[in-house]
């Protein structure tokens, strides 16, 4: 931000060719300042490291948790302390195998005494608050309490942090273009700025957005499920909370902002939720011993493999693991520009990322089955990794989605002599 400011004190002074010339690298980084989360699947604003907004982060925190333990309102023993450090155990649990890097995280959650506040947070690298307002006003249960914070963790699985903060730089530079582009002068160009800037700042300085919100609603309740806490308590949350922290002090909802349509949207997830939690509760019930994240030594860390990083529950991703997709696209120019991009997630065995961007792509294509083939059978869907295989011969059949018959595709791995013997 500080470079920001420089320049748009002295853009003005440039002249208007110089001044054309940073409009243009300027727009050129708005433009290329975004990215695929690979988890969400979703183009994020990316200017800033999550490295970056998570060593500021833990300055942050490191003071705020500070400021409460002098007045002593840090929770360090007692039974809301051991509920929510549980809860969050194996919520964090899941979350790495969502995020793998994740588990290098300096995860912490500390549960602040504040009876009034019903509120809580996470910030990037995985540090967490919980109020006992939250608790004690809305009577809430562990299956809510994991709504809560599997809806925290989900903000800083998702990236919200950083891509807010890189949402506000360009912000800050698309006021510098536009000022510097409209200004008759140099004070022109100061007030102009001045105006646009604060505009920008007023825009971004609003609570999370309705997107990322969506997003932590939806990470949080998959999280809660496959951790073995009941998916309707993502409903039950929300209604006590509208009933009760209207007036609260801290209220999760002033922070939070609640459309009118989230509680029906997490209602119709009850279902595939369901499907979830009873697959994870039958294979470890919520006393379960798990590794505490939180107090135990970095060195003995379970270390998730990062080719068996797993995706979020979607209609599509559930079509794929069941060999049911089918490709239907013609989208050749994409696929001739994100072909290294495949190749390389396929060499790199990240499986999962490599299925999403096959069936976000969708072209029909020989070489797509296959690495729809190779996806299924490193994530262990082996029946699934047989379809596509023979879906990969089959439409080889057809020059026109053969790569071994393309002009330009270099098929890399791809051997169908070698596919049909699997």
């Amino acid at each position: 931000m500080h470079a920001l400011n420089t320049a748009s004190r002295a853009a003005f002074d440039l002249g208007p060719r110089r001044l054309m010339f940073w409009a243009i690298l300027g727009l050129a980084a708005l433009l290329g300042g975004c990215a695929t989360n690979t988890m969400t699947g979703r183009m994020q604003a990316s200017l800033v490291s999550e490295a970056s907004v998570s060593s500021q982060s833990m300055s942050q925190y490191s003071a705020m948790v500070g400021e409460y333990d002098k007045k002593q309102k840090i929770l360090t023993s007692g039974p809301l302390k051991d509920r929510v450090d549980t809860i969050t155990n194996r919520l964090i649990s899941q979350a790495v195998l969502y995020r793998p890097e994740s588990a290098a995280w300096d995860w912490q959650i500390n549960v602040i005494d504040e009876p009034k506040t019903v509120n809580a947070f996470a910030m990037p690298g995985g540090l967490m608050g919980f109020y006992s307002g939250l608790a004690e006003q809305l009577g809430a249960t562990d299956d809510e309490i994991a709504q809560v914070m599997g809806h925290e963790i989900g903000h800083a699985l998702a990236g919200h942090g950083a891509e807010k903060q890189s949402v506000r730089m360009m912000g800050e530079l698309g006021a510098i273009l536009m000022a510097g582009v409209t200004a008759t002068s140099a004070q022109d160009f100061q007030n102009k700025h001045q105006t646009l800037s604060l505009g920008a700042l007023a825009f971004i300085a609003m609570p999370n957005s309705r997107t990322a919100e969506t997003e932590s609603d939806r990470i949080g309740i998959e999280l809660a499920a496959r951790a073995g806490y009941r998916p309707e308590a993502a409903v039950s949350l929300w209604t006590k909370m509208a009933a009760k922290s209207s007036g609260a002090r801290g209220s999760f909802l002033a922070t939070h902002p609640s459309p009118d349509n989230r509680i029906r949207y997490l209602s119709e997830l009850q279902q595939p939720m369901l499907r979830l939690y009873n697959l994870s509760f039958e294979a470890a019930p919520k006393d379960a011993s798990t590794f505490d994240w939180l107090r135990g030594p970095k060195s003995q860390r379970p270390k998730p493999d990062p080719t068996k990083a797993i995706a979020l529950y979607s209609p599509q991703w559930f079509a794929f693991e069941s060999g049911l997709t089918e490709l239907k696209g013609s989208n050749v120019p994409v696929f001739l520009i994100k072909q290294g991009s495949l190749k390389e997630l396929h060499a790199n065995q990240r499986w999962r990322d490599l299925a999403v961007s096959v069936m976000d792509i969708d072209h029909q294509f020989d070489l797509t089955y296959f690495y729809l083939s190779e996806a299924a059978r490193g994530l262990g869907f082996l029946e699934a990794s047989k379809v596509y295989a023979s879906k990969a011969l089959e439409t080889g059949k057809d020059d026109s989605r053969s790569c071994a018959k393309h002009m330009v595709l270099n098929c890399g791995a791809f051997e169908p002599a070698k596919l049909a013997l699997n």
